[in-house]
């Protein structure tokens, strides 16, 4: 939360909450995708009658779905702090008519 003196910087603002939900549907179903491997491989590992394997195949297949939704619904990450290049800067102040020479704008 920034106060009401420093400026909002447009590097820390947050994704448009149509950009995060397709993230979050991206990775919702390229981890079903990955269970559906699973589940392919462990009927085929399972037909090469290697049942060990087939059964880390039917565990990922189990697991992946409940992970795919944890992580679909998990929300956006924060940012703490600010930017590494920002770097704030006290507002200037305007030269009054005395100058640091002693004369003023009119010349006296």
């Amino acid at each position: 939360m920034t106060r009401a003196d420093e400026p909002i910087l447009v590097t820390t603002a947050g994704k448009s909450p149509r950009e995060e939900q397709r993230e979050r549907t991206r990775r919702y179903l390229i981890t079903m995708g990955v269970r559906v491997v699973c589940f392919i491989l462990a009927i085929v590992l399972f037909g090469l009658h290697l049942h060990w394997a087939a059964g880390f195949a039917v565990a990922g297949s189990l697991i992946l779905p409940w992970i795919a939704v944890v992580a679909a619904n998990a929300g956006p990450t924060q940012s703490v702090g600010t930017p590494a290049l920002y770097n704030p800067t006290r507002p200037r102040e305007l030269d009054g008519p005395d100058r640091r020479d002693g004369t003023d704008e009119r010349g006296g």
